[in-house]
């Protein structure tokens, strides 16, 4: 009892410092909840991670009702809103969240980025109809909650001494730490999120962009420079052609080779009237986010993250610009693939859908029944079906395939055969114009070596893939163009080539070929292959891009 008068006694001193708490916290999802009614493209995702945003909300509006004067509370709230708005138009119009590297080009690019903002007052009405009732409102519950709330007055000391550990933490990730770059820390300090309202997302891209972007520039904090890869130019307007790329998940080679006791079926492929071409591939990186960023927008060198940032290579832009139908359906949920979306510009998606959207099975073979339902059409289309395939805890295939002979992770990889197989055969029962079909896994996976498990390593396990070609094609030029794919960079360009782009291919006889960790930028090492005179040397790991 004595327990509970005391939190009694805390709560009612407090009361109005909780009320102004949990009213904000509530406004700021509302108003990112309100616009994504508005715009069906906004991935803010309502969900049981939203109950985390709402403590971290909570927390930090708790810390602001401290400060003293209400001045200093009125200037914060303004440039929460402000962001929020910045965040919604942004959006609005580029179909993505802002990015750390975007901070970059609003300053280089100033030509741009003005002619930019002449299209964008058109798309402000409601982001800032959103952003100004929110900030009135907040102004409301502030005026309710001041006289009566408990204030401190070093409290603006500790928000300026988070502020710095936030900015000393991005840095420590950046420029300092070794090693691998774990999925909660890109999260926490680099990447966008579904379920974080929108001015959180906008802090964490400028506070990446203050932490390691800018120092990077201003200090050249990294030395190595890469040519800049020429943008694709559109050549044939009169592409006719399905082209459907299927990217893996966690699926290694060395487990899947053709002719192993793994790919019973998709070995029946070679005997077939059709091109079939199976062999090993490098991945762009060891993690999901750095392979699809690579394979989704053709990046091919290290620190691609202005070509990422512009968008001029996204697979989907490119196919929109020649008039292709677009497609990406995952068999991932929602929460998923968040880490990914500012990749593969969903404004150019025609028909997006994910794991919820189709659910039938709840395996990797919703994506046959999901293509069986789209129409047969005479226009050129581009599918990106997106697997679950061998993730983390291998258990993504039905019961009845079970063998207790194999491992789970073996048994994932014979089911991924027979889903990949049906969905071969699916595609060509469904062609009623040239097809191709690549399949390419994003990265491999540890299954114990050396007290190992799972990826984001530079092993041979991990960044050795299984890649394979299936077409109805009788262009035998074509044919050869496509066994001589290597990498994630390569399906990625060649894939633009078959949109109807000239694209600047790779000598397959001398190369150099970059495997990236865990991100885009080297911060947790990286692998370096070449090939002379169309011999492949041994992968090369470097622990840091200097």
């Amino acid at each position: 009892m004595e327990f509970l008068e005391k939190w009694q006694k805390l709560i009612d001193k407090y009361r109005f410092n909780l009320l102004f708490s949990v009213l904000m916290s509530g406004l700021f999802i509302l108003c990112d909840f309100i616009f994504l009614k508005y715009n069906t493209y906004y991935k803010f995702t309502i969900s049981w991670l939203s109950l985390v945003e709402f403590i971290i909300l909570f927390v930090m509006m708790m810390i602001l009702s401290f400060l003293k004067k209400k001045n200093s509370i009125i200037m914060i709230l303004l440039l929460i809103f402000l962001t929020t708005f910045s965040q919604f138009t942004y959006f609005q119009f580029f179909g993505k969240y802002i990015g750390g590297i975007d901070f970059y080009f609003f300053f280089v690019n100033n030509g741009e980025v003005s002619e930019a903002l002449k299209s964008l007052f058109s798309m402000m009405f409601v982001p800032f109809t959103i952003s100004f009732v929110g900030f009135l409102l907040s102004l409301f519950i502030l005026n309710i909650c001041f006289k009566k709330r408990i204030y401190f007055k070093k409290t603006y000391i500790f928000i300026i001494f988070c502020l710095i550990i936030s900015f000393c933490y991005g840095f420590f990730l950046a420029h300092i730490k070794n090693g691998k770059l774990y999925d909660v820390e890109a999260k926490l300090m680099i990447y966008p999120l579904n379920y974080r309202v929108a001015w959180r997302n906008y802090y964490v891209s400028f506070n990446y962009f203050m932490s390691d972007i800018l120092p990077d520039k201003m200090f050249h904090l990294r030395k190595s420079k890469f040519p800049k890869l020429k943008k694709p130019v559109l050549s044939n307007k009169n592409i006719h052609r399905d082209i459907y790329f299927v990217i893996g998940e966690s699926l290694r080679y060395k487990t899947f080779e053709l002719n192993s006791i793994y790919t019973p079926k998709l070995s029946t492929l070679q005997n077939t009237e059709d091109f079939f071409y199976f062999a090993k591939a490098y991945p762009g990186g060891t993690m999901t986010k750095v392979s699809l960023a690579t394979l989704l927008n053709r990046l091919k060198d290290p620190s691609s993250l202005e070509q990422l940032g512009k968008g001029d290579d996204c697979l989907f832009k490119l196919a929109k610009e020649n008039n292709i139908e677009t497609y990406f359906y995952s068999a991932q949920t929602k929460q998923q693939i968040q880490i990914i979306n500012n990749f593969i510009c969903p404004k150019y998606i025609d028909d997006f859908k994910t794991k919820a959207d189709f659910i039938n099975t709840g395996y990797d073979e919703d994506l046959i029944t999901a293509l069986q339902k789209i129409k047969i059409s005479d226009k050129s289309r581009l599918y990106v079906l997106h697997k679950r395939g061998a993730h983390y805890p291998y258990n993504y295939y039905p019961k009845e395939m079970y063998n207790k002979n194999l491992s789970d992770y073996e048994n994932c990889a014979v089911y991924i055969d027979d889903v990949l197989y049906r969905l071969a055969k699916e595609i060509k029962k469904r062609s009623n114009k040239e097809f191709i079909m690549i399949y390419v896994s994003d990265h491999g996976e540890l299954l114990g070596k050396d007290g190992h498990n799972g990826h984001g390593f530079l092993e041979k396990e991990v960044y050795e893939v299984p890649f394979f070609v299936y077409s109805n094609t009788k262009d035998e030029k074509l044919k050869e163009e496509l066994k001589s794919l290597k990498t994630h960079f390569d399906i990625s360009n060649m894939i633009t080539s078959l949109m109807g782009y000239d694209v600047e291919k790779e000598d397959k006889n001398n190369r150099r070929i970059y495997i990236m960790n865990s991100d885009l930028e080297g911060f947790s090492g990286y692998g370096i292959l070449d090939i002379k005179d169309g011999k492949e040397g041994k992968v090369k790991i470097f622990k840091r891009l200097e």
